[in-house]
């Protein structure tokens, strides 16, 4: 079905609104409705009662005149395409009107079917990209002043949350500052203790060994069994005291960071437990090792405590010990392997708490608190330590130390 386009013709010379009317009827591209008013006020209230597709204005009414008939049709139709019908003398109005959004103007007398046909066609065309602009234009503004609210809301709570997270911050710093007074005084205390209880533990234990030497046999065997107890306490004592001031001295006494021949500190480390390896006939081994920024002395003991552990807890085979490395992107990554009794599994944080124990004092000497050392030192040196292991399987502890430190 061919959609009719409906034109309201505003013209009141009855020769120029025939020949417009004759130029639609007989298009032959086209279906026309034409209605003409002559007057502005009927024009008027045949816009508020139906719809057109066109407007074809004469600025020239009995009742309005020039620049104001258009102003006053665009008001009453403003999504309607307008186009302007002017005099030879009057083409600056036609101009103007276009200015303020008619969509074409023709001057009368030059106006063939063609041109009008032509006219009408993109005039409505231009009008209805228009009106999707505008709706588009209208659309964004909506969203942009509704996303300039969300933005707004957004910044005032990000606002009270820079506060509160200034606040927080305030407040942790108070705590961390509180909080490294108190361990500084804590490593200070237990250095202190630990060094002060040094000469009359020192004193205990010489008197009771002179004692065990001096009397023993002389009285009965209820005073030698509490001489050999009151001796071998103060031994566990000067060695729970000799470790505690060891592990206070891995944040207290440290040296500054420097390049560290790891092959070297190694093979010191095996020098220190050498009786221990003989004595077990340990065979140790190692991966070609790194030179890396680290403490030296306290990179010895690291090596020292794990190995020495390796060789402590072996089981019934020769102890067999491999140091494994690996580069990282960030950091190295040792593992230090054995074939000893191994742990079980639910013990693998607890042994590196102060003064943890697995075994009994007389099947295992030590205090338990090597490993402790180990994880403080690895910890200094940006990095963490692990262990893997199955009971009768042997051990794996691992640790990685940072390359950034």
């Amino acid at each position: 079905m061919v959609k009719i386009i409906k034109i309201l013709l505003f013209e009141d010379n009855p020769g120029d609104a025939g020949l417009i009317e004759e130029m639609v009827n007989d298009s032959i591209n086209y279906s026309y409705g034409l209605k003409i008013t002559e007057t502005m006020e009927e024009g008027i209230n045949l816009l508020k009662n139906d719809s057109y597709d066109i407007i074809l204005l004469d600025l020239g009414l009995p009742d309005s005149d020039g620049i104001n008939t258009f102003l006053n049709v665009q008001k009453e139709s403003s999504e309607t395409p307008i186009i302007i019908l002017t005099g030879l003398n009057d083409e600056n109005i036609g101009i103007n009107a276009v200015k303020k959004g008619a969509q074409d103007y023709l001057t009368k007398g030059m106006v063939d079917p063609d041109l009008l046909e032509r006219s009408i066609k993109y005039s409505i065309e231009r009008k209805k990209v228009q009106l999707e602009l505008q709706k588009y234009r209208d659309n964004l503004e909506e969203q942009v002043e509704k996303r300039t609210i969300e933005l707004d809301n957004a910044n005032k709570r990000l606002k009270i949350e820079i506060e509160d997270h200034k606040k927080t911050e305030v407040t942790l710093e108070k705590y961390l500052t509180e909080l490294k007074r108190s361990n500084k005084e804590l490593q200070q205390f237990a250095y202190v203790a630990s060094h002060d209880l040094q000469e009359p533990l020192r004193m205990v234990s010489s008197f009771t060994q002179l004692l065990a030497k001096k009397y023993k046999g002389q009285l009965d065997s209820d005073a030698d069994e509490f001489i050999k107890y009151a001796v071998d306490g103060a031994q566990r004592m000067q060695m729970l005291i000799n470790d505690l001031l060891a592990y206070s001295r891995v944040s207290s006494r440290v040296e500054e960071f420097q390049l560290v021949d790891l092959e070297k500190a190694f093979n010191e480390s095996l020098q220190n437990l050498k009786v221990s390896i003989d004595d077990n006939d340990a065979r140790i081994t190692c991966d070609s090792l790194p030179t890396i920024v680290a403490d030296q002395s306290q990179i010895i003991q690291l090596f020292q405590n794990l190995i020495g552990n390796a060789i402590k807890f072996r089981s019934n085979e020769t102890p067999e010990i491999h140091i494994a490395v690996e580069e990282g992107e960030d950091e190295w990554i040792f593992r230090v392997i054995d074939n000893g009794i191994g742990i079980d599994s639910q013990h693998n944080e607890r042994i590196f708490r102060v003064f943890q124990r697995l075994h009994e004092r007389d099947s295992y000497p030590g205090t338990g608190i090597g490993l402790s050392i180990c994880e403080k030192i690895v910890e200094r040196h940006g990095g963490d330590i692990w262990v893997d292991s199955k009971l009768g399987n042997g051990s794996t502890f691992s640790f990685t130390i940072s390359k950034y430190i």
